[in-house]
């Protein structure tokens, strides 16, 4: 007798179906898993992702160092020369940057430090425009261009006279005034002179910014000749825009502040006529005030004893010196000549400084200034630019 198989009851029916409804669900989620990290595995692996933390690493200064500036280069390149302070400054004039560096002839040579110098404002972004060599290569007259601030340095490299000088020299400055009177075949002889002759200019001249170019371009300092009112004015005028006692403290700063515009290489002044205001003590603080916010020295012509101007500059610590010996007078004959020779002697026992002003207004002059500096060869005297007045060797202390 064939045994009847029971059929299974709904419920247990119902729940063997939900089973393999299970089984199948675990096993498309174990794909679908399978899936996701196959393809997350691909994903790293084609870009090279690192999840890992990366450590902390230091910074050298070297990686994080801003771009020099062309000031900043070229103040690296003065140091690296061996330049002291005193042999180095800076003036800013109308969106141009003056440098002045002095060479130590025993430590390089201008070639040299050209070089160091151009490759340190190339490296800081700066691009030479114009070089030149001036006065039978004693000096160098280089200009840069900073691209990025659009500002335009002027590089001018002579040598000092370190090489040549011995300390126990006297040391004679001459300063020819009135230049700004001329231009063409005298200029240019005047230029031809020794270097370290300073011109003093007169403003507001035919023939003023003329100078001032020809000093600079030959290797010459040169100082602004600043007209001031004598006492004999108005029989002798001491010329246009000049510096008056009736004027205002304003006026008066305006008119030393225009002769710096219109002769912006000039590093110092002194005065031209001035018996009347150089005895004025509230003119001269206003004129030196002016001078003392640019960084200007004063050389008092001292056209009266009666000046002030070389006290209150003192009293104002501004770098000043006075005038020895006017050289061409009261004229320029060989007997006059012989005289201030023989009072140079005399002032070679007492001072180490000796200060002497002439003039360029005529040829005639040019010669008398000739055979003046024919005269001083030989002589145990050191011929320098105004502005060495003022450097005093101080040793450092070690």
């Amino acid at each position: 007798m064939a045994v009847k198989k029971k059929k299974p009851s709904p419920k247990k029916k119902k729940k063997q179906t939900k089973k393999k409804a299970g089984s199948s669900a675990s096993a498309l989620i174990f794909l679908v898993a399978l899936i996701l990290l196959f393809a997350l595995y691909f994903f790293i692996s084609r870009y090279d992702i690192n999840f890992t933390p990366k450590a902390k690493t230091s910074v050298t200064p070297t990686e994080i160092e801003e771009k020099a500036s062309i000031q900043d280069a070229i103040d690296h390149a003065r140091k690296s020369l061996s330049v002291p302070d005193d042999y180095y400054s800076t003036r800013v004039k109308d969106n141009k940057v003056y440098v002045y560096i002095g060479i130590d002839g025993k430590i390089s040579d201008l070639n040299y430090a050209n070089m160091v110098i151009t490759g340190q404002i190339e490296m800081a972004g700066g691009e030479l425009l114009t070089g030149k060599e001036l006065y039978n290569g004693s000096t160098q007259l280089l200009t840069y261009k900073d691209t990025e601030n659009k500002i335009t340095y002027v590089v001018k490299l002579y040598y000092t006279k370190q090489q040549k000088q011995a300390s126990d020299k006297t040391k004679l400055a001459i300063i020819v005034d009135d230049f700004g009177n001329f231009d063409g075949q005298l200029l240019q002889d005047f230029c031809a002179l020794d270097p370290a002759i300073t011109f003093a200019i007169m403003p507001h001249l035919a023939h003023s910014r003329d100078a001032m170019d020809a000093a600079y371009n030959s290797g010459h300092e040169s100082i602004i000749h600043m007209p001031m009112e004598p006492v004999s004015y108005p029989k002798n005028n001491p010329g246009k825009e000049a510096i008056y006692v009736h004027l205002t403290q304003k006026e008066i700063v305006r008119r030393v502040q225009n002769y710096m515009k219109e002769l912006p290489y000039c590093i110092g002044a002194n005065n031209h006529m001035g018996s009347l205001a150089t005895a004025d003590k509230q003119v001269m603080t206003t004129v030196l005030e002016v001078l003392k916010r640019h960084s200007m020295f004063f050389i008092d012509s001292f056209t009266t004893s009666s000046s002030v101007a070389f006290q209150t500059a003192q009293e104002m610590l501004i770098p000043s010196i006075r005038r020895d010996i006017f050289l061409d007078a009261p004229d320029h004959s060989d007997a006059t000549l012989n005289k201030k020779m023989e009072k140079i002697k005399i002032l070679m026992k007492k001072k180490d400084k000796i200060v002497v002003i002439t003039h360029c207004t005529t040829r005639e002059r040019y010669d008398y200034l000739k055979k003046f500096l024919k005269k001083l060869d030989g002589m145990d005297i050191q011929l320098i630019p105004a502005s060495e007045l003022f450097r005093s060797a101080v040793p450092e202390i070690s």
